[in-house]
């Protein structure tokens, strides 16, 4: 891959981008982001990213800049990134500080690419650990201002487990720091709704698009860690994590520790749909 990034209109060296120090997306973390997966130098739900960006910056009152999509494919085609992902960044642009900003600014955009490949379906055995949710209330907001996810990534590493899941004051498994959380109890899958409380997952709604066409029952509801021992198995999943089997959870174990056959047939299922966007 060629060491390039995006940034306001121009290809350059990443060492050569500039970001002023009055941007607000760094002095408030005024922006919001998406991550785009790359397969075999194919840009994976594109549009799916794009829409829940569009969503977010009109939520934040933030100008959509034009193009999008297209620049993303100039910067893929410069880089000949193969395997990866691109990290999109906008922010409401440059000001002098002030909580309030200003009315005519342009905003800054930002694409950076990176390399990775990524795991087979459901071939990682994932554990968590859980934290009460810190977050604030625009959790369906993909903002930049993840200190509250940092901390809960830190607790994570702390416990040397893969993920932090988020709970809610009543038992409610929100999602993970990076990913979304089924459990499949009592003959089907349950995952937190999309009320505000979560983030809306575009793995997660092409799980659920999959799961009806497969005649596969899924509840919008939360899981709740009083249900643990009810949980026949359960999964992650999210953009760079595809559908990975969550087999244990503040120490207790989920389907015996293994991959359950419901979270396999799941995870095949949309490696499939991912590659049918190769032509594969």
């Amino acid at each position: 891959m060629k060491s390039l990034c995006y940034l306001n209109g121009m290809i350059l060296p990443p060492n050569e981008a500039r970001i002023d120090p009055y941007d607000r997306g760094f002095l408030f973390g005024d922006s919001l982001y998406e991550v785009v997966k790359v397969l075999q130098g194919t840009l994976i739900h594109l549009d799916a990213h794009l829409d829940r960006l569009r969503r977010g910056l009109h939520r934040a009152e933030i100008p959509l800049p034009e193009d999008l999509g297209s620049v993303c494919r100039r910067l893929l085609e410069a880089i000949d990134l193969g395997s990866g992902y691109l990290y999109l960044q906008i922010t409401r642009g440059v000001a002098p500080r002030d909580h309030i900003p200003e009315v005519t600014i342009e905003p800054t955009v930002v694409i950076l690419p990176f390399e990775q490949d990524f795991d087979p379906p459901a071939s990682r055995l994932l554990r968590a650990v859980t934290v009460p949710d810190w977050r604030w209330e625009f959790r369906d907001i993909k903002t930049t201002s993840l200190m509250a996810t940092v901390l809960g990534k830190l607790r994570a590493r702390q416990g040397s487990v893969d993920e932090v899941i988020f709970v809610g004051p009543d038992g409610e498994l929100r999602e993970g720091g990076s990913t979304n959380v089924f459990a499949y109890r009592a003959g089907g899958w349950e995952t937190h709704p999309t009320d505000g409380g979560i983030l809306e997952g575009v793995t997660r709604s092409a799980v659920l698009t999959l799961a009806q066409e497969m005649g596969v029952k899924v509840e919008e509801r939360a899981p709740r860690i009083e249900e643990l021992d009810q949980w026949q198995e359960a999964f992650l999943c999210g953009t760079t994590t595809g559908v990975q089997p969550l087999v244990e959870l503040d120490g207790r174990r989920v389907a015996g520790g293994t991959v359950g056959k419901e979270t396999a047939r799941l995870a095949r299922a949309f490696d499939r749909f991912e590659r049918r966007a190769l032509g594969v």
